[in-house]
């Protein structure tokens, strides 16, 4: 049972969109959420990815909500940009896009989830629920299989993916739980050990795959074929 403290811990939150009404109504839906039996606080908001990478550094929020475009650039490059940083931060794309061609873009640069703008009231919640569980969230209707076509797709490995590497027979374990979407504590459950040896093999992981976000170690290993269906 949660105690006392843990119960009245906030959330932070930085607000990245080229539109201030709608970065408005987000602010107020945040407001009424409650994630984790905590409440979430927006500590900043901006419309260009140079001030929105500044804000992660000052603020270091938990989460930070990126619109695909920008005023000065693209939400894509500020999802590089929070990577190549180091930020702890989750990233959630809120886009207008809907095409399976800009999910897989995000996914690939290493966003933790991705919402349509036109279903934001009803996603939302559950997205930032997922993604500060350790989760991938994606909308229900393009969810199912979706990393799967990841195979059947002619799009590119980010340039930091390397080439495919020894695993350790643990190591492919915790890698195949994660293909399949399960959170550090899911695949700890799974395999009979502790949320730190999760988090233990999952940095091993990515060093050996030169990668920087679970999103980006999927998409390494099903295009390596480092894991079976």
């Amino acid at each position: 049972m949660l105690n006392q403290a843990e119960k009245t811990k906030t959330l932070s939150a930085v607000l990245v969109d080229d539109d201030h009404q709608f970065r408005a109504g987000i602010r107020s839906l945040l407001n009424f959420y409650t994630v984790q039996d905590q409440s979430i606080s927006v500590v900043g908001e901006a419309n260009r990815p140079d001030l929105a990478l500044s804000l992660v550094g000052d603020k270091q929020p938990d989460f930070v909500l990126i619109d695909m475009e920008l005023i000065g650039g693209d939400g894509l490059s500020l999802l590089q940009q929070i990577q190549d940083s180091g930020s702890s931060c989750k990233t959630l794309v809120l886009s207008g896009h809907e095409e399976d061609s800009w999910i897989y873009q995000a996914m690939q640069t290493g966003a933790d989830g991705y919402v349509f703008k036109s279903q934001v009231t009803q996603q939302l919640q559950d997205a930032i629920a997922s993604i500060m569980d350790d989760q991938i969230y994606l909308p229900p209707e393009v969810a199912t299989g979706f990393f799967r076509r990841f195979q059947t797709t002619q799009a590119s490995l980010p340039s930091q993916i390397g080439q495919p590497c020894d695993l350790s027979e643990r190591e492919n374990e915790v890698l195949y739980w994660l293909v399949q979407g399960a959170s550090n504590v899911v695949i700890a459950k799974e395999l009979y050990i502790s949320v730190a040896t999760v988090k233990a093999h999952l940095t091993n992981i990515f060093l050996k795959l030169q990668v920087t976000s679970r999103t980006q170690a999927i998409v390494a290993a099903i295009k390596m074929n480092l894991v079976q269906s």
